[in-house]
């Protein structure tokens, strides 16, 4: 019995001897300032056209490819602004007698972190204009459904301006950048 009593003292000995080890090692990590924007599915062009199918009925917007969904990635330091999304027509003109119109809808999708708030309905022109703002560290996920859809229209503000042999095309740039 006193074997067993002098075997069980030594475990114990052991035990606490392995347990008062400790070790430390450094360690360093480095995250950089990360601002990335990209439109999804594609970068395909939206397509937006006017038709009528009765006399005397006013004029249809036809939305054809109208919707986009705007992804991006940010890390900001905690000391600097935050983020802000804005649109603006860089090339052609929209045609008389219309407005270009983007619509912007909360955030969706996988997406954690700061991600920002929309902004209200915005008539396209040549100016920016902010349509997310307040993006800290955050990301949307990626692909259709994640981020912030957007949708562009129509709107015919003046018929008598119309002009049915007139087509523009745009270019419209959107912008990440630090407020």
């Amino acid at each position: 019995m006193k074997k067993l009593i002098y075997i069980i003292c030594g475990f114990c000995a052991i035990s606490n001897y392995a347990q008062n080890e400790t070790g430390s090692i450094n360690t360093a990590f480095t995250l950089s300032k990360v601002a990335m924007l990209d439109l999804e599915p594609d970068n395909s062009t939206v397509t937006l056209s006017l038709s009528t199918n009765e006399a005397g009925e006013k004029v249809a917007i036809v939305p054809s490819n109208n919707k986009k969904w705007l992804n991006f990635s940010s890390a900001v330091s905690s000391t600097e602004a935050a983020r802000s999304i804005s649109v603006k027509i860089d090339g052609g003109q929209v045609p008389s007698g219309l407005f270009l119109k983007l619509s912007t809808s909360n955030v969706m999708g996988i997406g954690k972190g700061l991600r920002g708030t929309p902004a209200a309905e915005v008539t396209l022109n040549n100016t920016s204009q902010t349509i997310v703002s307040n993006i800290r560290g955050a990301y949307t996920g990626n692909g259709f459904g994640n981020g912030y859809e957007l949708t562009y229209n129509l709107e015919i503000f003046d018929y008598k301006l119309l002009d049915f042999n007139q087509s523009a095309t745009l270019t419209i740039t959107l912008t990440l950048s630090d407020l």
